[in-house]
Protein backbone atom coordinates (compact mmCIF):
# COMPACT_ATOMS: atom_id res chain seq x y z
CA UNK A 1 0.00 0.00 0.00
CA UNK A 2 2.93 2.34 0.69
CA UNK A 3 5.15 1.13 -2.13
CA UNK A 4 4.70 3.98 -4.63
CA UNK A 5 5.22 6.85 -2.14
CA UNK A 6 8.22 4.99 -0.73
CA UNK A 7 9.79 4.60 -4.18
CA UNK A 8 9.18 8.27 -4.94
CA UNK A 9 10.79 9.25 -1.66
CA UNK A 10 13.85 7.10 -2.34
CA UNK A 11 14.27 8.53 -5.83
CA UNK A 12 14.01 12.06 -4.42
CA UNK A 13 16.71 11.32 -1.84
CA UNK A 14 19.05 9.99 -4.51
CA UNK A 15 18.46 12.97 -6.84
CA UNK A 16 18.97 15.54 -4.09
CA UNK A 17 22.12 13.86 -2.80
CA UNK A 18 23.58 13.74 -6.31
CA UNK A 19 22.72 17.42 -6.77
CA UNK A 20 24.61 18.23 -3.60
CA UNK A 21 27.72 16.46 -4.77
CA UNK A 22 27.95 18.05 -8.23
CA UNK A 23 29.24 21.45 -7.04
CA UNK A 24 31.90 19.66 -5.00
CA UNK A 25 33.33 17.69 -7.86
CA UNK A 26 36.76 18.07 -9.43
CA UNK A 27 40.11 16.87 -8.14
CA UNK A 28 42.66 19.21 -9.65
CA UNK A 29 43.40 22.54 -7.96
CA UNK A 30 43.65 25.53 -10.29
CA UNK A 31 46.77 27.18 -8.88
CA UNK A 32 46.08 30.37 -10.83
CA UNK A 33 43.12 31.14 -8.56
CA UNK A 34 43.26 32.10 -4.91
CA UNK A 35 41.13 29.14 -3.84
CA UNK A 36 43.41 26.89 -5.87
CA UNK A 37 46.48 28.23 -4.08
CA UNK A 38 44.79 27.70 -0.72
CA UNK A 39 43.82 24.14 -1.60
CA UNK A 40 47.41 23.35 -2.49
CA UNK A 41 47.97 23.35 1.30
CA UNK A 42 44.76 21.57 2.28
CA UNK A 43 44.07 18.93 -0.36
CA UNK A 44 45.60 15.96 1.56
CA UNK A 45 43.57 16.98 4.62
CA UNK A 46 40.24 17.76 2.90
CA UNK A 47 37.10 15.87 3.77
CA UNK A 48 35.77 13.34 1.22
CA UNK A 49 32.21 14.56 0.56
CA UNK A 50 31.45 11.85 -1.97
CA UNK A 51 32.33 8.84 0.19
CA UNK A 52 30.55 10.28 3.22
CA UNK A 53 27.40 11.11 1.27
CA UNK A 54 27.25 7.68 -0.39
CA UNK A 55 27.56 6.02 3.02
CA UNK A 56 24.97 8.34 4.61
CA UNK A 57 22.49 7.85 1.75
CA UNK A 58 22.88 4.08 2.03
CA UNK A 59 22.15 4.31 5.75
CA UNK A 60 19.13 6.55 5.22
CA UNK A 61 17.68 4.40 2.45
CA UNK A 62 18.02 1.31 4.64
CA UNK A 63 16.35 3.11 7.51
CA UNK A 64 13.44 4.29 5.36
CA UNK A 65 12.90 0.85 3.87
CA UNK A 66 12.83 -0.61 7.38
CA UNK A 67 10.53 2.15 8.55
CA UNK A 68 12.91 3.36 11.27
CA UNK A 69 11.03 5.43 13.83
CA UNK A 70 7.67 5.03 12.10
CA UNK A 71 5.94 2.55 14.35
CA UNK A 72 6.65 3.77 17.87
CA UNK A 73 4.44 6.04 19.90
CA UNK A 74 5.35 9.70 20.51
CA UNK A 75 6.02 8.93 24.17
CA UNK A 76 8.28 5.99 23.30
CA UNK A 77 10.07 8.03 20.66
CA UNK A 78 10.75 10.97 22.95
CA UNK A 79 12.11 8.62 25.61
CA UNK A 80 14.26 6.89 22.99
CA UNK A 81 15.83 10.24 22.10
CA UNK A 82 16.49 11.07 25.76
CA UNK A 83 18.01 7.64 26.39
CA UNK A 84 20.22 7.84 23.32
CA UNK A 85 21.57 11.26 24.26
CA UNK A 86 22.16 10.09 27.84
CA UNK A 87 24.03 7.05 26.49
CA UNK A 88 26.15 9.34 24.34
CA UNK A 89 27.13 11.36 27.42
CA UNK A 90 27.91 8.16 29.33
CA UNK A 91 30.21 7.02 26.52
CA UNK A 92 32.03 10.35 26.66
CA UNK A 93 32.39 9.92 30.43
CA UNK A 94 33.73 6.37 30.06
CA UNK A 95 36.22 7.53 27.40
CA UNK A 96 37.49 10.18 29.80
CA UNK A 97 37.72 7.66 32.63
CA UNK A 98 39.73 5.24 30.49
CA UNK A 99 42.03 8.04 29.32
CA UNK A 100 42.67 9.03 32.94
CA UNK A 101 43.48 5.45 33.93
CA UNK A 102 45.94 5.02 31.05
CA UNK A 103 47.61 8.38 31.78
CA UNK A 104 48.18 7.56 35.45
CA UNK A 105 51.94 7.14 36.13
CA UNK A 106 51.01 4.19 38.35
CA UNK A 107 49.22 2.39 35.50
CA UNK A 108 50.56 -1.17 35.19
CA UNK A 109 49.04 -3.30 32.41
CA UNK A 110 47.18 -5.54 32.35
CA UNK A 111 44.84 -3.61 34.59
CA UNK A 112 41.51 -5.16 35.65
CA UNK A 113 40.14 -1.65 36.17
CA UNK A 114 41.08 -0.52 32.65
CA UNK A 115 39.73 -3.75 31.17
CA UNK A 116 36.40 -3.29 32.94
CA UNK A 117 36.06 0.25 31.59
CA UNK A 118 37.02 -0.94 28.09
CA UNK A 119 34.32 -3.60 28.17
CA UNK A 120 31.71 -1.15 29.43
CA UNK A 121 32.76 1.35 26.78
CA UNK A 122 32.53 -1.22 24.00
CA UNK A 123 29.08 -2.33 25.16
CA UNK A 124 27.94 1.30 25.16
CA UNK A 125 29.31 1.93 21.69
CA UNK A 126 27.65 -1.21 20.33
CA UNK A 127 24.33 -0.25 21.88
CA UNK A 128 24.62 3.26 20.46
CA UNK A 129 25.24 1.96 16.94
CA UNK A 130 22.29 -0.42 17.25
CA UNK A 131 19.99 2.42 18.37
CA UNK A 132 21.27 5.07 15.98
CA UNK A 133 19.08 4.26 12.91
CA UNK A 134 15.92 4.09 15.03
CA UNK A 135 16.78 7.27 16.95
CA UNK A 136 17.71 9.28 13.84
CA UNK A 137 14.63 8.04 12.02
CA UNK A 138 12.38 9.14 14.84
CA UNK A 139 14.03 12.56 15.22
CA UNK A 140 13.51 13.08 11.48
CA UNK A 141 9.86 12.13 11.89
CA UNK A 142 9.43 14.55 14.82
CA UNK A 143 10.83 17.46 12.80
CA UNK A 144 8.72 16.48 9.79
CA UNK A 145 5.59 16.69 11.93
CA UNK A 146 6.79 20.00 13.41
CA UNK A 147 7.21 21.44 9.91
CA UNK A 148 3.68 20.32 9.05
CA UNK A 149 2.47 22.11 12.19
CA UNK A 150 4.29 25.21 10.96
CA UNK A 151 2.65 24.91 7.55
CA UNK A 152 5.79 24.17 5.55
CA UNK A 153 5.08 20.96 3.68
CA UNK A 154 3.90 19.48 0.43
CA UNK A 155 1.24 16.78 0.71
CA UNK A 156 2.22 16.25 4.33
CA UNK A 157 5.96 15.90 3.63
CA UNK A 158 8.49 18.75 3.53
CA UNK A 159 10.63 18.96 0.41
CA UNK A 160 13.34 17.95 0.81
CA UNK A 161 12.47 15.32 3.41
CA UNK A 162 14.23 15.84 6.75
CA UNK A 163 17.32 13.64 6.70
CA UNK A 164 20.46 13.79 8.83
CA UNK A 165 23.31 11.53 9.87
CA UNK A 166 25.40 12.04 13.00
CA UNK A 167 29.19 12.15 13.14
CA UNK A 168 31.51 12.52 16.17
CA UNK A 169 33.34 15.62 14.93
CA UNK A 170 33.98 17.92 11.98
CA UNK A 171 36.02 21.03 11.26
CA UNK A 172 36.41 23.61 8.52
CA UNK A 173 39.21 25.89 7.37
CA UNK A 174 38.08 29.51 7.06
CA UNK A 175 40.29 31.91 5.09
CA UNK A 176 39.88 35.69 4.87
CA UNK A 177 41.95 38.46 3.30
CA UNK A 178 43.90 40.40 5.92
CA UNK A 179 42.74 43.77 4.56
CA UNK A 180 39.02 43.03 4.96
CA UNK A 181 36.73 40.56 6.67
CA UNK A 182 35.38 38.26 3.98
CA UNK A 183 35.29 34.51 3.44
CA UNK A 184 37.78 33.72 0.70
CA UNK A 185 37.56 29.99 1.43
CA UNK A 186 35.49 27.63 3.55
CA UNK A 187 36.87 24.09 3.24
CA UNK A 188 35.85 21.08 5.28
CA UNK A 189 38.78 19.09 6.69
CA UNK A 190 39.27 15.55 7.90
CA UNK A 191 37.79 15.12 11.39
CA UNK A 192 40.78 13.33 12.90
CA UNK A 193 43.37 16.07 12.35
CA UNK A 194 45.32 16.86 15.50
CA UNK A 195 45.44 20.40 16.85
CA UNK A 196 49.07 20.63 15.77
CA UNK A 197 48.12 19.67 12.19
CA UNK A 198 45.35 22.26 12.15
CA UNK A 199 47.68 24.97 13.40
CA UNK A 200 50.30 23.96 10.81
CA UNK A 201 47.77 24.44 7.98
CA UNK A 202 46.81 27.87 9.35
CA UNK A 203 50.41 28.99 9.70
CA UNK A 204 51.47 27.89 6.20
CA UNK A 205 48.56 29.71 4.56
CA UNK A 206 49.15 32.83 6.65
CA UNK A 207 52.91 32.80 6.18
CA UNK A 208 53.10 31.96 2.49
CA UNK A 209 49.88 33.45 1.11
CA UNK A 210 49.57 36.48 3.43
CA UNK A 211 46.00 35.57 4.35
CA UNK A 212 44.14 35.11 7.64
CA UNK A 213 43.26 31.49 8.42
CA UNK A 214 41.42 29.62 11.16
CA UNK A 215 40.26 26.03 11.59
CA UNK A 216 36.91 25.96 13.42
CA UNK A 217 34.74 23.18 14.76
CA UNK A 218 31.38 22.80 13.05
CA UNK A 219 28.06 21.58 14.39
CA UNK A 220 26.48 20.81 11.04
CA UNK A 221 27.23 20.57 7.33
CA UNK A 222 24.51 21.24 4.76
CA UNK A 223 25.04 18.15 2.66
CA UNK A 224 22.07 15.90 1.98
CA UNK A 225 21.56 14.03 4.24
CA UNK A 226 22.81 16.79 6.54
CA UNK A 227 25.82 15.99 8.68
CA UNK A 228 25.11 16.77 12.34
CA UNK A 229 27.80 16.56 14.99
CA UNK A 230 26.91 14.38 17.95
CA UNK A 231 25.75 16.09 21.11
CA UNK A 232 24.11 15.21 24.39
CA UNK A 233 22.08 18.43 24.39
CA UNK A 234 18.54 17.79 23.15
CA UNK A 235 17.71 21.42 22.34
CA UNK A 236 21.00 21.89 20.51
CA UNK A 237 20.38 18.75 18.43
CA UNK A 238 17.01 19.93 17.14
CA UNK A 239 18.23 23.48 16.57
CA UNK A 240 21.18 22.36 14.41
CA UNK A 241 19.06 19.91 12.41
CA UNK A 242 16.48 22.67 11.88
CA UNK A 243 19.23 25.09 10.82
CA UNK A 244 20.69 22.67 8.28
CA UNK A 245 17.30 21.63 6.92
CA UNK A 246 16.48 25.31 6.37
CA UNK A 247 19.65 25.68 4.28
CA UNK A 248 18.55 22.62 2.30
CA UNK A 249 15.13 24.22 1.83
CA UNK A 250 16.57 27.56 0.70
CA UNK A 251 19.24 26.27 -1.66
CA UNK A 252 16.98 25.61 -4.65
CA UNK A 253 15.31 28.96 -4.13
CA UNK A 254 16.91 32.29 -4.98
CA UNK A 255 18.10 33.17 -1.46
CA UNK A 256 20.05 29.96 -0.89
CA UNK A 257 21.22 29.72 -4.49
CA UNK A 258 22.87 33.14 -4.09
CA UNK A 259 24.49 32.35 -0.74
CA UNK A 260 28.03 33.08 -1.95
CA UNK A 261 27.11 36.20 -3.91
CA UNK A 262 28.08 38.60 -1.10
CA UNK A 263 28.90 38.66 2.63
CA UNK A 264 25.52 40.34 3.21
CA UNK A 265 23.64 37.46 1.57
CA UNK A 266 25.68 34.99 3.63
CA UNK A 267 24.59 36.83 6.77
CA UNK A 268 20.96 36.85 5.61
CA UNK A 269 21.06 33.12 4.83
CA UNK A 270 22.62 32.18 8.16
CA UNK A 271 20.30 34.47 10.12
CA UNK A 272 17.19 33.13 8.37
CA UNK A 273 18.39 29.57 9.05
CA UNK A 274 18.83 30.36 12.75
CA UNK A 275 15.46 32.11 13.01
CA UNK A 276 13.81 29.16 11.26
CA UNK A 277 15.60 26.69 13.54
CA UNK A 278 14.28 28.54 16.60
CA UNK A 279 10.68 28.04 15.41
CA UNK A 280 11.30 24.41 14.47
CA UNK A 281 12.77 23.77 17.91
CA UNK A 282 9.79 25.39 19.64
CA UNK A 283 7.36 23.35 17.51
CA UNK A 284 9.19 20.12 18.42
CA UNK A 285 9.23 21.10 22.09
CA UNK A 286 5.54 21.96 22.08
CA UNK A 287 4.51 18.63 20.59
CA UNK A 288 7.06 16.20 22.07
CA UNK A 289 8.90 17.87 24.97
CA UNK A 290 6.48 20.40 26.51
CA UNK A 291 8.49 20.52 29.72
CA UNK A 292 11.34 22.13 27.75
CA UNK A 293 9.20 24.83 26.14
CA UNK A 294 9.82 28.31 27.58
CA UNK A 295 6.65 29.71 29.11
CA UNK A 296 6.86 32.91 27.07
CA UNK A 297 7.66 31.16 23.76
CA UNK A 298 4.71 29.00 22.67
CA UNK A 299 5.23 27.17 19.36
CA UNK A 300 3.43 28.47 16.31
CA UNK A 301 1.03 25.87 14.97
CA UNK A 302 -0.46 26.56 11.55
CA UNK A 303 -2.78 24.68 9.26
CA UNK A 304 -0.83 22.45 6.84
CA UNK A 305 0.20 24.28 3.69
CA UNK A 306 2.16 23.34 0.59
CA UNK A 307 5.74 24.38 0.20
CA UNK A 308 8.86 23.24 -1.54
CA UNK A 309 12.61 23.11 -2.11
CA UNK A 310 15.88 21.26 -1.51
CA UNK A 311 19.52 21.60 -0.75
CA UNK A 312 23.19 21.85 -1.39
CA UNK A 313 25.38 23.88 0.88
CA UNK A 314 28.77 22.92 2.10
CA UNK A 315 29.97 24.07 5.45
CA UNK A 316 27.61 25.41 8.05
CA UNK A 317 28.28 25.43 11.64
CA UNK A 318 27.71 25.90 15.26
CA UNK A 319 28.24 29.30 16.76
CA UNK A 320 30.38 28.71 19.79
CA UNK A 321 29.49 32.07 21.28
CA UNK A 322 27.42 31.78 24.44
CA UNK A 323 26.58 34.15 27.22
CA UNK A 324 28.78 33.72 30.27
CA UNK A 325 28.06 33.79 33.96
CA UNK A 326 28.32 36.95 35.98
CA UNK A 327 28.46 40.46 34.59
CA UNK A 328 30.71 39.80 31.60
CA UNK A 329 28.66 40.21 28.40
CA UNK A 330 30.49 38.17 25.78
CA UNK A 331 28.27 39.13 22.86
CA UNK A 332 28.52 42.85 23.64
CA UNK A 333 32.30 42.73 24.00
CA UNK A 334 32.75 40.68 20.83
CA UNK A 335 30.58 43.07 18.82
CA UNK A 336 32.57 46.00 20.17
CA UNK A 337 35.75 44.24 19.08
CA UNK A 338 34.38 43.70 15.59
CA UNK A 339 33.35 47.35 15.20
CA UNK A 340 36.83 48.57 16.13
CA UNK A 341 38.52 46.03 13.84
CA UNK A 342 36.32 47.05 10.90
CA UNK A 343 37.22 50.71 11.43
CA UNK A 344 40.97 49.97 11.58
CA UNK A 345 40.83 47.84 8.43
CA UNK A 346 38.84 50.48 6.55
CA UNK A 347 41.64 52.93 7.41
CA UNK A 348 44.26 50.50 6.10
CA UNK A 349 45.77 49.89 9.54
CA UNK A 350 45.99 46.11 9.19
CA UNK A 351 48.84 45.56 11.65
CA UNK A 352 47.11 47.64 14.32
CA UNK A 353 43.90 45.69 13.79
CA UNK A 354 45.73 42.40 14.27
CA UNK A 355 47.50 43.64 17.39
CA UNK A 356 44.16 44.84 18.76
CA UNK A 357 42.51 41.46 18.09
CA UNK A 358 45.29 39.69 19.98
CA UNK A 359 44.90 42.02 22.95
CA UNK A 360 41.16 41.38 22.94
CA UNK A 361 41.72 37.63 22.71
CA UNK A 362 43.76 37.88 25.92
CA UNK A 363 40.93 39.95 27.44
CA UNK A 364 38.37 37.26 26.59
CA UNK A 365 40.69 34.57 27.94
CA UNK A 366 40.99 36.41 31.26
CA UNK A 367 37.18 36.54 31.47
CA UNK A 368 36.66 32.82 30.98
CA UNK A 369 36.49 32.50 27.17
CA UNK A 370 39.56 30.56 25.96
CA UNK A 371 39.53 31.66 22.31
CA UNK A 372 42.54 30.08 20.60
CA UNK A 373 42.79 32.60 17.81
CA UNK A 374 40.97 35.86 17.09
CA UNK A 375 41.60 37.15 13.58
CA UNK A 376 39.90 38.23 10.37
CA UNK A 377 38.95 34.62 9.56
CA UNK A 378 37.23 34.30 12.96
CA UNK A 379 35.00 37.26 12.19
CA UNK A 380 34.44 36.14 8.58
CA UNK A 381 32.99 32.92 9.96
CA UNK A 382 31.15 33.80 13.16
CA UNK A 383 30.11 37.21 11.88
CA UNK A 384 27.63 35.59 9.48
CA UNK A 385 25.34 34.70 12.39
CA UNK A 386 23.15 37.64 13.39
CA UNK A 387 19.97 36.00 14.72
CA UNK A 388 20.84 37.36 18.17
CA UNK A 389 21.96 40.90 19.02
CA UNK A 390 25.67 41.53 19.39
CA UNK A 391 28.30 38.89 18.77
CA UNK A 392 30.86 38.76 15.97
CA UNK A 393 28.70 40.45 13.33
CA UNK A 394 29.78 43.90 12.15
CA UNK A 395 27.49 46.92 12.21
CA UNK A 396 25.87 46.13 8.86
CA UNK A 397 25.42 42.46 9.79
CA UNK A 398 23.94 43.40 13.15
CA UNK A 399 21.51 45.77 11.43
CA UNK A 400 20.48 43.04 8.99
CA UNK A 401 19.95 40.65 11.88
CA UNK A 402 17.76 43.13 13.73
CA UNK A 403 15.71 43.89 10.63
CA UNK A 404 15.19 40.20 9.83
CA UNK A 405 14.07 39.54 13.41
CA UNK A 406 11.67 42.48 13.17
CA UNK A 407 10.35 41.26 9.80
CA UNK A 408 9.71 37.82 11.25
CA UNK A 409 7.88 39.36 14.22
CA UNK A 410 5.81 41.50 11.84
CA UNK A 411 4.64 38.60 9.67
CA UNK A 412 1.96 36.47 11.33
CA UNK A 413 3.14 32.99 10.40
CA UNK A 414 6.43 31.12 10.04
CA UNK A 415 5.53 29.93 6.55
CA UNK A 416 4.80 33.48 5.36
CA UNK A 417 8.20 34.67 6.58
CA UNK A 418 9.95 31.76 4.88
CA UNK A 419 8.10 32.25 1.61
CA UNK A 420 8.90 35.95 1.54
CA UNK A 421 12.64 35.74 2.27
CA UNK A 422 13.30 32.61 0.22
CA UNK A 423 12.36 34.30 -3.05
CA UNK A 424 14.65 37.31 -2.71
CA UNK A 425 18.24 37.22 -3.94
CA UNK A 426 19.51 40.81 -3.76
CA UNK A 427 20.33 42.96 -0.76
CA UNK A 428 18.29 45.76 -2.33
CA UNK A 429 15.18 43.55 -2.28
CA UNK A 430 15.57 43.03 1.47
CA UNK A 431 16.16 46.73 2.03
CA UNK A 432 13.01 47.57 0.05
CA UNK A 433 11.07 45.04 2.12
CA UNK A 434 12.37 46.50 5.38
CA UNK A 435 11.33 49.96 4.19
CA UNK A 436 7.88 48.73 3.16
CA UNK A 437 7.32 47.27 6.60
CA UNK A 438 8.89 50.35 8.25
CA UNK A 439 11.71 48.31 9.77
CA UNK A 440 14.58 50.60 8.80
Amino acid sequence: MHWKPQVGSLILILVLSLGLLLPLGGSAADLSSQIGRIRAYTRPAEFDYVSWTVSAVRSKLTGRLLGAGRYISPEQGSQLVRDYLALRDEIVRWEGELSQILADPAYDPPSPEAQAVRETLQQGRTKREDLRPLMEGYVQRQITVALADLGLNRLGTPVPPVLYHAEPDASALIVSPREEIRQAANLMLLPDLTLDQRIAIEERIEGELELSALVVGVGGVGLYPAMIIETGNLNWLYHVIGHEWTHNYLTLRPLGANYFRSPELQTINETVADLSAQDILRAVQGRYYPELLPEDSPPEVAAPAQEETPSRHPIRDRQLEVMGDGDFDFRFEMHLTRVVVDRLLEEGRVGEAEDYMESRREFFWENGYPIRKLNQAYFAFYGSYAAQPGGAAGEEGADLGGQLRALKDTLPKYRRFMRKVAWMWKLEQFQDTFTRYQLQ
